[in-house]
């Protein structure tokens, strides 16, 4: 859908063979005439507008700079999450008179990027960042995770005008605007100052029509005088409203009613959906065991943590519980790791309900695959499952499943608390599963959870996540650098919800501490709990698990981070941030309890968590001794 989006906005297919291409992918005549017609060339609706006198559309006269403006309030966007660039003082000059947009700044645009992703992530809104060209690079590294995401985010970048462009000039870059390719939906340059509202506005239809991605506009003609129209964003909103085929509905609902042992894989699209009760409902209906993606997959918790039906991650079709999988429907998720070897997918079947047509059925087989949105699929799902089956024999399905899968599930809470528990009475560094533990017995029930963590995911284990408790924000690009920013996104979103960052010290140090900053300026009372373990452990796991030479003879060559150690409480300090370092189990609750009341006084406060290393090779601070001291007197 793309490239046929793009070729239409281009000029490159007709108007006929636009609608036929949509067609063909399942989409009405109906929607396909409204989606062409939506996306028309600007000048021909601000013609028809003004002939009609239209409330949406108006004429505007000033720089690029001010019809930029005028554009981004006419779609929605109230902060411009920016840094310093002169290339845009024209765009800063615009808004010094204007309340309506408020910028954000930060240090560093790899944090601004994560800054918008977390933003969009908890308003389920496109989100605008704004840098200088030769910052572009920085920010990819978050685009990156809001493209596999599937996050709406619009990026903007003054570029040179067409005059001067391709000369190597200053801050210019030939193609500027194709550096993002790879990691954006859309990316074009608007050339002139009359351009520049038009050219926002496809970039924000592009990011916010599912499947969503970031867009990225370059921006030329920011201090030249033009006239521009200035119209309603929402009259440029494609609804993808998407009805699944009926008779793949009801060929759904037959063969989960068949099913002996089936497994529901929930994904992401579900609460950009607002599915979740819909997909709780067809759950219990059926007594269906629920799966969530696997830790690298999704961003989002979108079935309550705590349900009884509720295994956690899945990880693949033979695992513990249940037992041969025979159908598996995915709702609104990527498929996990690699697909399933020849023997289990002859034997399994799969059922695909997606927003994205691109990855629907990319790698897994589809039995079924289905392009539609996912609150109004599996709303007629259930009718159809009620209209084949009775009360008695639904009854009877889910039952003994639900029996069954609460046995499991309860019996693997208390495993995973005592576990927790008993890892609580340990010296030495404080356990990741203790964390999780003394956590749910701390945190409010509101707060918002942003996790960047790769060692310490097995405290989500022992935390609810549901509705009316603590909602979950990660990523599943799991590109570096996005836990502190992102956090400083969400608590803007949800300004009046305690806000908790869970970050491991390697991506703290991606980030770098620069997002402190962010949270000193603004007030941001947000608190930031650093694993602190001097290394990638588990990357360090998956080399070791190699049993290569690093293993055999107990070297890691490059995962350890201590020599020196960090002291992440005095990072802090330099940007204004309190905190304070965790030795012990015994001193967390207290600790907890005083992060706590920052938040309370819109403080953020930092916790260095000395945390314990784990497998092989762990306690082992081994590594090369090279020094560059050492190389003195050589020559």
């Amino acid at each position: 859908m793309k490239s046929l989006l793009k070729d239409y906005m281009d000029n490159r297919i007709s108007r006929r063979r636009f609608v036929s291409g949509l067609a063909s992918l399942g989409i009405s005549s109906t929607m396909a005439r409204s989606m062409a017609a939506l996306m028309a060339p600007g000048t021909a609706m601000a013609q028809a507008g003004a002939a009609e006198n239209a409330q949406w559309i108006r004429q505007a006269r000033g720089t690029g700079a001010e019809l930029l403006v005028e554009q981004l309030k006419a779609s929605g966007i109230e902060y411009v999450f920016c840094n310093p660039a002169a290339g845009q003082a024209a765009i800063f000059d615009a808004l010094v008179d204007e309340p309506k947009i408020q910028i954000v700044k930060a240090l560093h645009e790899g944090t601004l990027g994560a800054m918008a992703d977390g933003y969009a992530k908890a308003t389920l809104k496109t989100s605008f960042v704004l840098m200088a060209s030769p910052g572009v690079p920085n920010c990819m590294t978050q685009m990156f995770n809001s493209f596999k995401d599937q996050i709406p985010i619009v990026v903007a970048a003054d570029a040179v005008s067409p005059a001067a462009a391709g000369r190597d000039g200053f801050e210019d870059v030939d193609h500027l605007e194709d550096l993002p390719t790879p990691v954006t939906k859309w990316h074009w340059t608007a050339e002139s100052a009359a351009k520049i509202p038009e050219t926002t506005r496809r970039a924000f239809q592009f990011a916010g029509t599912a499947p969503h991605a970031p867009v990225f506009m370059g921006l030329t003609g920011l201090t030249d005088e033009a006239q521009a129209s200035i119209m309603d964003q929402s009259k440029f909103t494609v609804p993808m409203k998407l009805r699944p085929d009926p008779a793949l509905v009801e060929q759904t609902a037959r063969m989960l009613l068949e099913a002996k042992n089936p497994l529901l894989f929930v994904g992401d699209e579900i609460v950009w959906c607002g599915a979740q009760k819909e997909v709780i409902e067809l759950a219990e209906l059926l007594g269906l065991p629920v799966a969530r993606a696997n830790w690298i997959s999704g961003w989002s918790k979108p079935f309550p943590t705590t349900h009884p039906l509720y295994l956690g991650g899945f990880l693949s079709t033979a695992q513990r519980y249940p037992h041969n999988i025979d159908l598996m429907l995915n709702l609104g998720s990527r498929m996990p790791g690699n697909p399933p070897s020849a023997a289990v997918a002859s034997s399994t079947k799969f059922l695909h309900v997606r927003l994205d047509p691109v990855n629907l059925a990319r790698i897994y087989p589809a039995e079924v695959a289905m392009i539609a949105d996912l609150k109004i699929a599996i709303s007629e799902l259930i009718a159809a499952v009620r209209s084949m089956a009775t009360a008695q024999r639904l009854k009877q399905i889910s039952e003994p499943r639900l029996q069954q899968t609460r046995q499991y599930t309860t019996k693997m809470k208390e495993y995973r608390q005592s576990i927790a528990k008993r890892l609580g009475n340990k010296s030495g560094g404080v356990h990741t599963a203790y964390l999780g533990l003394e956590l749910e017995n701390t945190l409010d029930r509101n707060t918002c959870f942003v996790a960047e963590t790769d060692s310490g995911r097995v405290m989500e284990h022992v935390l609810d996540f549901s509705d009316g408790n603590k909602e979950f924000f990660s990523n599943g690009g799991r590109a570096l650098g996005w836990g502190m920013g992102a956090a400083f996104g969400v608590k803007l979103a949800h300004p009046d919800r305690p806000v908790v960052a869970v970050v491991g010290d390697g991506a703290f140090n991606f980030t770098g501490p620069q997002p402190l900053w962010s949270y000193a300026r603004y007030k941001a009372g947000i608190t930031v709990i650093v694993l602190n373990n001097r290394c990638y452990d588990n990357e360090r796991n998956r080399m070791f698990g190699r049993n290569g030479r690093q293993a055999q003879t107990g070297k890691d060559m490059i995962c350890y981070n201590g020599n020196p150690d960090i002291d992440y409480v005095k990072v802090a300090a330099g940007y204004g941030v309190e905190g304070e370092v965790v030795k012990e189990p015994s001193q967390l609750r207290a600790a907890l309890q005083r992060a706590k009341s920052a938040m309370a006084q819109n403080s953020p406060y930092i916790l260095d968590i000395q945390s314990t290393r784990m497998g092989r090779g762990a306690q082992s601070p081994w590594h090369p001794e090279f020094t560059l001291a050492g190389l003195r007197g050589r020559a």
